[in-house]
């Protein structure tokens, strides 16, 4: 057993204080009312570690043996302030932060038969380090404890907001992404399986024993590249990163995402309050077809489950100016199913683009009756014991109630998306067809052209409800697209065509209608053809925004590392 960190959480003297001002109320009144609060409390200057326990005054040189050792250590300390400071700030997690559990020590010798430090990653607040075994498997060490300020400009990094930002970790659960594989397991769909270690400063980090030495993590596979091993990604024979799927996805039409696998995964999101979906957080397992690669869906980084922030001034304050309206505080309902998911809109938007009301409402109650009460009671068991009892039981009955809510979760999101939905080809020939249909329908359907321009593999289809859709946005990218559209009637639906690159083909056929008034044509000047009733608006655009003429242009509207 190793000794407990006898490290003292830092404490912190105000100076000064606010001054009496007359605001007028507004969203930017509560923000200046905010800075105020949180700037003019203090002057002093900070500085942050992730480290749970500090090194020693002289690190042996000689290779430790951990075998079976544990230490009992909390994972964040610092996280226990004043009464004042938690009455303003909020008491969040701070309990689960800085109550002690005992953690296995990590042995890289012997891990996993062998594990080598290749280099220092992470991205925007957690700190990880890639191993590879023998075998050149790929493993990551994750931080339990965050550092937000090493995303704010240097000159802040040390100041009194950056202190303020790092002690909002303490809204986030520091051991909540244990819970997730046995659900997800339930509902099946991927994920990664983290385990909890304590890292030692044991000389064989070599150059990284200064950054993760005396660090609590997650060891977890890393999901990239070959995994034929792991059932957890699919047996998969490579996954990529989200900009390898999507080059692939926009830069030619062999490749499709399985959009009814990725709603499993996202109204799973939504259940447990995960609201940072960014492109980052997402990892592809791909499996090659007669013709088509197929790619699903790995969700990483559980970080933001279970989320409780707004309850304090200081935070309720900060929620009111919207800034980040995403960071919603784990309740029994979704207050706002679009704010919450507003860093995954992106995606969400493209690969979701295919699928109907009917497809929602199939996928959540099959979550819905497959996630059963004793599958989430045992999935927050891998809590460890005193975190359990302090922390699982209201986490439990919320998910529950959001569990038995689902359905009318994926109505709302759904008919978001719904109102305005862009279909958006590749860099290779397609051709669009848009039939406006009978009963206040539209179908839009992409097919994959031959050189010579015949219709080959269908890529899209969908019929569109002019109730639900307001605005039907097609992008050709580039290639020498077709986009026809046919019918007897004026939609309620805009209809928009966007050619983009490549020397496209346009044509709306009506009889005796006035379809046209509801069309509306973009493209460039140069060497498109056109056949058009008298009611189709047009405009030549020889300047276009790069997000609509390529694939390449369309990869800037995303998040990608």
């Amino acid at each position: 057993m190793l000794p407990h960190s006898t490290e003292k959480p830092l404490s912190y003297t105000c100076k000064r204080k606010p001054t009496g001002i007359e605001f007028y109320m507004g969203k930017r009144a509560l923000l200046f009312i905010f800075l105020v609060v949180i700037c003019l409390g203090c002057s002093e200057r900070f500085s942050h570690t992730v480290q749970q326990v500090p090194p020693p005054a002289q690190i042996s040189t000689t290779i430790p043996d951990y075998s079976d050792s544990t230490i009992r250590i909390a994972a964040g300390a610092h996280y226990g302030r004043s009464r004042l400071h938690r009455f303003f700030y909020g008491e969040h997690y701070r309990k689960a932060w800085t109550t002690p559990v005992e953690v296995r020590v990590l042995d890289i010798g012997k891990e996993k038969g062998g594990l080598t430090p290749t280099q220092q990653g992470g991205s925007r607040q957690t700190l990880n380090l890639r191993l590879e075994d023998k075998k050149g498997r790929e493993y990551v060490l994750r931080s339990v404890d965050k550092e937000p300020a090493s995303v704010m400009p240097q000159w802040m990094q040390k100041s009194y907001i950056a202190n303020i930002a790092r002690d909002a970790t303490s809204a986030t659960h520091p051991y909540a992404s244990l819970t997730v594989p046995a659900m997800a397991d339930a509902i099946g769909i991927y994920s990664v399986e983290p385990e909890l270690v304590y890292i030692p400063h044991d000389p064989r980090l070599g150059k990284y024993m200064d950054t993760f030495g005396g660090v609590m993590a997650m060891l977890e596979r890393r999901p990239d590249g070959e995994q034929t091993d792991v059932a957890r990604f699919g047996y998969a024979q490579d996954v990529k990163s989200t900009k390898s799927m999507l080059e692939h996805r926009l830069l030619s039409n062999n490749s499709k995402v399985d959009a009814r696998f990725f709603l499993r995964s996202r109204l799973f999101d939504m259940l447990l309050g995960d609201w940072s979906r960014h492109e980052g957080n997402w990892r592809w397992a791909e499996f090659e077809g007669d013709s088509t690669t197929v790619y699903r869906a790995v969700p990483r980084d559980r970080d933001n489950i279970y989320y409780r922030l707004n309850d304090a001034i200081i935070p309720w304050l900060f929620m009111r100016t919207k800034l980040k309206e995403q960071f919603q505080t784990f309740r029994s309902e979704i207050h706002n199913v679009e704010s919450l998911n507003k860093s995954g809109r992106n995606l969400d938007e493209l690969l979701l683009a295919e699928l109907t009301l009917q497809d929602w409402e199939e996928i959540a109650d099959s979550i819905r009756s497959e996630l059963t009460d004793q599958i989430i009671e045992s999935s927050l068991r891998a809590l460890p014991d005193t975190i359990y009892k302090l922390t699982a039981r209201p986490i439990i009955n919320r998910l529950e109630s959001r569990r038995d809510d689902l359905r009318a979760t994926a109505r709302k999101y759904y008919k978001a998306l719904a109102r305005e939905v862009n279909i958006v080809g590749t860099d290779k020939q397609e051709s669009f067809l848009v039939e406006v249909l009978p009963e206040e329908r539209v179908r839009v359907q992409v097919y994959e052209l031959s050189k010579k321009g015949d219709r080959q593999q269908l890529l899209y289809d969908r019929t569109f409800l002019e109730s639900e859709t307001k605005k039907l946005d097609l992008y050709g990218l580039d290639g020498d697209d077709v986009l026809h559209v046919n019918g007897n009637r004026k939609p309620k639906i805009k209809i928009s065509l966007y050619g983009g690159a490549g020397d496209d083909s346009y044509a709306v056929h009506a009889q005796e209608s006035r379809l046209g008034k509801s069309i509306y044509i973009e493209d460039s000047s140069y060497r498109n053809t056109y056949q058009l009733d008298k009611y189709t608006s047009t405009k030549a655009n020889d300047k276009p925004a790069a997000t609509i003429f390529d694939g390449t242009g369309w990869l800037l509207r995303y998040y990608l590392d």
